[in-house]
């Protein structure tokens, strides 16, 4: 159901059971990855229980495909934990983000992570903060697209915000519809409105299922999509990519043409970083265990065609490396325009 723009901040997704999981198994042992962060050290501990992925939104979505992905690598690499997917979803993540949040000491949690650990709570009254976790490793970006219409007059990025300031200026300006309430892609859509001096009308809708029909039935001007979001449409002729929001292209057949913001002069560079994180205060030596562990996912077979099929740019980070990297980074490029684009 389509949203009215400046709604409430809650995206609420269907709840949903939680499902076991059966990752593959690693054929061959030999084939391991060792840790290479000389600041982690080796540990004894292991997991004496089932170890429980909290999935913080919808069975299905990305979050879930995430954390799935994730343990199916994990199980490569040690296949004699028990793992289990529970999905806890509801108040744009708060429910899971809470419920791991009280486990704080048990190491036999883990939560596939994603912009909604910034997000969250400084948007909504929480009981934690982007820090309160455990880091355990940051693998991976997702890049938002601007798509339009294939059967659309707009070519390129410039034809799109040439016809934008022309709409603003005669009072009706574009129709962008975005997937949520203030997150990354309608950041980055009031971003590119400031950057061009005019006003989109951001609409809002309930997930990519929605605004992408929209805009194959013309209700809207433009969206966002993330590449496997989007893939079908691009790959079909039905979407055309006309700017990515990230520093580089995407190294792929489809979107390595489409020019990035920076290429245009434009500070636009909000991705959708993707990570591993544990309850807080966890024994130091689980810390070390999962960290080992973690930063050795990028080299399964699982992990490695999970990236494949999201389209993902790796980025890894080890443990405290990925807050310092959000603090010096991705809040600052995000937060404030939130935080305008908030009090309009």
């Amino acid at each position: 159901m389509l949203l009215a723009v400046g709604a409430a901040l809650m995206l609420v997704l269907a709840a949903c059971e939680a499902d076991d999981v059966e990752p593959d198994v690693a054929d061959d042992p030999d084939d391991e990855v060792t840790p290479d962060d000389d600041d982690v050290a080796e540990t004894d501990w292991f997991p004496e229980r089932e170890v429980t992925m909290v999935v913080p939104f919808a069975a299905g979505g990305g979050s879930d495909l995430l954390g799935r992905a994730m343990v199916g690598g994990m199980e490569e690499i040690e296949p004699d934990i028990d793992f289990a997917v529970e999905v806890r979803d509801g108040g744009s993540g708060a429910v899971g983000y809470g419920h791991l949040f009280e486990q704080s000491g048990d190491p036999h949690f883990l939560l596939p992570s994603e912009v909604t650990r910034s997000n969250l709570p400084f948007a909504q009254d929480v009981p934690f903060d982007y820090d309160s976790w455990t880091d355990i490793v940051m693998l991976g970006e997702d890049m938002g697209y601007l798509v339009v219409s294939d059967d659309s007059e707009w070519e390129t990025i410039e034809e799109f915000m040439e016809s934008a300031e022309e709409a603003s200026e005669a009072g009706q300006p574009l129709r962008v519809g975005l997937p949520g309430a203030a997150g990354v892609d309608e950041v980055t859509v009031f971003q590119l409105g400031q950057e061009g001096g005019f006003d989109f009308e951001r609409t809002i809708y309930d997930g990519t299922g929605e605004t992408n029909p929209a805009l194959l039935a013309g209700d809207i001007d433009a969206t966002v999509v993330n590449p496997s979001d989007g893939r079908s449409e691009l790959e079909a002729g039905e979407f055309r990519a006309i700017l990515g929001f990230g520093e580089e292209r995407l190294d792929d057949e489809i979107l390595g043409d489409v020019p990035v913001a920076p290429e245009m002069g434009w500070d636009i560079i909000a991705t959708k970083y993707r990570g591993l994180i544990a309850p807080p205060d966890i024994p130091d030596e689980a810390r070390d265990f999962w960290i080992n562990l973690g930063q050795q996912i990028p080299e399964t077979d699982t992990w490695s065609e999970y990236m494949e099929e999201a389209m993902l740019a790796e980025n890894l980070l080890v443990g405290e490396e990925w807050v310092q990297w959000l603090e010096g980074t991705w809040h600052p490029a995000v937060l404030p325009d939130l935080e305008a684009m908030l009090e309009e």
